[in-house]
C-alpha cells in the first residue's frame, strides 16, 4: 500500500506537502521535482511468469481469486506479446506449482488479454487434491523459462520479474527455496503474495526472504493488491545500466521508492567544459547532475562515498553554473537550463561576485564530517565530477545497444 500511495502521490506533484517522512526533502518549496519512473502502465516492457500455488492449501476460492488478479493486473490496455513495431511490450508465463510444478503458458503462448483470461481461469478454477507444497520446484520452473526464452534472447535486455503466489513455505535441502531465490534476485526482481492468513511456522516472515525487498505483499491487502503489483511493475520496469545508481528516497533502504533518474560519478578529472561534454558523451545523451533537492544532494554524496576513487576531502563538479545573469542547471541536449529556485547548498560566504567564478563545487566543509556543500570556482580547474540521465521505463525506452 506504501508504494503505491506514494508513487501516486509523486505523479500528482503534491507527496512533499504531505506530512509524509519524504516531506524531508524540502522538495514543496523547490517548484520542480526529480523525475518519477515512468508511469505509463500501457506501455510496460517486461517479462513476467506467474508462479502459483495450487495445492490444496491454496482452496478453490484462493486459485479463483489469485486467476482473477492476474488477469487485472493487465486489464487496461497493455501490450501482451511480442510486437516488432512497438517494443514496449510485456509477456507473461505462467506456472503452477504442488509437488511438482508445471508450466501451463511459456513467454510467447499469450498475446491478448482474452488469451490470458482463458488460459488462467482454465487452469486455476479449482484447487489440487495434493498437500505438498514446494516452491522451489515452482521456481525452478520460473528460472528455467527465463534462461531459455528471455535472457537469451532479443528482450535479454527487459526487466524480469518473478510473482509468486504462496500458502505455505515448505522444503528443505534441495527443495530449500531461498537459495535459489537468492542467486534468482541477482538479475531477477521476485514479488511474493502470501495466502496463509495465519503465520504458521514463521511463513510470512519466510515468504518474504524469498521476495526483493519491498515487494512482499499478502492477500490481506484485499483490493489493493492489484494496485500495489501494478506499482511493483513500473518500479521493476524503471533501470539504470551497470555503472550507473538509480537514485530513491533513501540510499540505504534498498525498498524505498525509485526516481527516474540515473546518476554516474566520473573518477577522471576535467575542467568544465569537459565534464560538461563527457557526460553528453555518457549514456543516453547523459547531462552534468543537477541538485533540485536536499535528498539529491545527499543521496549523490552517499554514492561518492562508497567509490574508492574518490577521496577525501571531495570536490567535484555538479550541473550548476552562471550564466546569463543568473544560477542556471543543466539539462538535457536541446532542452533550456533550469534557473536555481528555491533550494540552495552554497557554503557559507558563497557564491562570491566573480566574473571567472562561474562553476560550481560540492566542496567537503570539514575534515570531521563528510557534509558537502557549493562553492563557486574557475571553470578550467580540474575536478571530477557527476553525470545523470533518465531511466529506462515505460515512458524512455532503451535499446539493447543503448544499455
Amino acid at each position: 500500500m506504501a508504494m503505491k500511495f506514494l508513487l501516486t502521490c509523486f505523479l500528482l506533484g503534491i507527496t512533499f506537502c504531505l506530512g509524509s517522512p519524504v516531506s524531508q526533502s524540502s522538495n514543496c518549496q523547490d517548484g520542480y521535482m526529480d523525475r518519477v519512473c515512468g508511469e505509463d502502465e500501457t506501455h510496460l516492457w517486461l517479462d513476467i511468469v506467474a508462479v502459483v500455488d495450487n495445492s490444496k492449501g491454496m482452496t478453490d476460492k484462493g486459485v479463483v481469486t489469485v486467476a482473477g488478479q492476474i488477469v487485472s493486473l493487465f486489464v487496461d490496455g497493455q501490450q501482451l506479446g511480442i510486437d516488432p513495431n512497438q517494443p514496449r511490450t510485456t509477456r507473461i508465463g505462467i506456472v503452477t506449482y504442488n509437488r511438482d510444478a508445471t508450466v501451463v503458458a511459456d513467454l510467447n503462448k499469450i498475446t491478448s488479454i482474452d488469451q490470458l483470461a482463458d488460459i488462467v481461469f482454465g487452469a486455476l478454477h479449482k484447487a489440487s487434491s495434493i498437500a505438498d507444497s514446494y516452491l522451489h520446484a515452482g521456481l525452478e520452473a520460473a528460472d528455467d523459462l527465463l534462461q531459455r526464452q528471455s535472457f537469451a534472447t532479443s528482450r535479454g535486455h527487459y526487466k524480469k520479474l518473478v510473482i509468486v503466489y504462496a500458502s505455505e513455505y515448505s522444503g528443505t535441502g534441495t527443495q530449500d527455496p531461498l537459495p535459489l531465490a537468492t542467486r534468482m534476485k541477482v538479475d531477477v526482481a521476485i514479488a511474493t503474495v502470501a495466502y496463509g492468513q495465519d503465520n504458521v511456522n514463521g511463513f510470512l516472515r519466510q515468504l518474504s526472504q524469498i521476495a526483493t525487498p519491498g515487494y512482499n505483499f499478502t492477500n490481506q491487502n484485499g483490493i489493493q493488491l492489484v494496485p500495489e503489483l501494478r506499482a511493483t511493475m513500473v518500479q521493476v520496469n524503471c533501470y539504470c545500466p551497470n555503472q550507473w545508481f538509480q537514485m530513491r528516497q533513501s540510499y540505504s533502504d534498498e525498498s524505498s521508492l525509485k526516481y527516474g533518474v540515473c546518476i554516474h560519478p566520473v573518477t577522471l578529472g576535467a575542467t568544465r567544459t569537459a565534464a560538461k561534454l563527457s557526460c553528453r558523451n555518457q549514456w543516453n545523451n547523459a547531462y552534468m547532475i543537477n541538485e533540485y533537492t536536499q535528498t539529491k544532494h545527499d543521496f549523490t554524496l552517499q554514492v561518492i562515498e562508497n567509490i574508492t576513487a574518490f577521496t577525501q576531502p571531495y570536490t567535484y563538479y555538479i550541473g550548476l553554473s552562471y550564466s546569463n545573469g543568473n544560477w542556471q542547471w543543466e539539462q538535457p541536449n536541446g532542452q533550456p537550463l533550469a534557473q536555481l529556485q528555491t533550494w540552495s547548498d552554497w557554503c557559507p560566504g558563497y557564491p562570491t561576485a566573480s566574473s571567472t567564478d562561474t562553476a560550481v563545487v560540492n566542496v567537503q566543509s570539514s575534515s570531521s564530517s563528510a557534509k558537502t556543500c557549493w562553492q563557486n570556482t574557475k571553470s578550467s580547474l580540474t575536478n571530477m565530477y557527476v553525470c545523470e540521465v533518465a531511466t529506462c521505463d515505460s515512458t524512455n525506452y532503451c535499446t539493447a545497444e543503448k544499455i
